[in-house]
Order: C-alpha cells, then structure tokens, then sequence
C-alpha cells in the first residue's frame, strides 16, 4: 500500500472495452456520483457507480475493477467497512478514500490513497493516475 495522503452509470456486467480502465465510484449522493462520472469518463475511464456499500461490494464481486473511489461517511456500511472487504478480495485493487472529513480522524487502514472532497477533480485525478501506473 501506498503512504502517500493527501488533503451514473448503472451497473454493467459487461467489462470495459479497449483497455479502458474500470473505475468503481461509490458514493450515498447522487448528484456526487452523477459529477464524478462525467469527469472521470471525459478523462476516458469506464465508471461504475454504487449508491451504497452493499451494492458497491456486488459490483466488485461481479465486475473486473481497476481503481475504487469510496466515500466514508454512508449509512449502512462505511467506507472502511467496505474497503476493508475489497482488499480481503483482492488486495491488489487500489482504493482512494473521499471524504469531507479531515484525515487525522478517519481509520486509514485498507486503503491507497485519500483525498478530501474539497480539493476538487484535479487532485482526484492526478491521485488516480498515480496509482494506476503502479497497478
């Protein structure tokens, strides 16, 4: 694992075509995933998005993913819930926590990478495409 830190498309069972990275966005507010999908496809990424962990963890288990995006604070399971469930499955994926939380007070284990949501898509981006070079 990293230690670096820093401060909708429905589910398709079909994997990306073409090479394209396959980005699992997970997030509780619809108007955050619908957001983030349309930056992250305009960068050329498949996204996948799930509006909570339970259904997050089915997309995993039934969609080949590069790179998960999971915000903490959801109800039902939290983020670190469910990273802690996507690394005992496949470690290899990296995970970048987002969260409107400050850093210090959020349990880091099981993930890559954080990025707070106020530092905005270019550092989400830039996070992103460090990691996937090291996949």
């Amino acid at each position: 694992m990293s230690q670096e830190r820093s401060r909708c498309r429905a589910f398709s069972p079909h994997p990306a075509k073409n090479g394209t990275k396959v980005i699992l966005s997970v997030d509780d507010e619809p108007g955050i995933l619908t957001s983030r999908q349309l930056i992250l496809e305009i960068e050329g990424y498949d996204v996948l998005s799930a509006g909570d962990g339970v259904q997050a963890l089915r997309i995993f288990t039934e969609q080949a993913i590069d790179l998960v995006l999971l915000d903490y604070l959801m109800p039902g399971m939290n983020g670190g819930a469910v990273a802690e469930r996507i690394k005992n499955r496949n470690p290899q994926v990296p995970i970048v926590l987002i969260s409107a939380s400050p850093v210090d007070e959020l349990p880091l284990v099981c993930i890559d990478c954080f990025v707070s949501k106020g530092d905005g898509p270019r550092v989400l981006l830039e996070k992103i495409k460090q990691l996937l070079a090291t996949v």
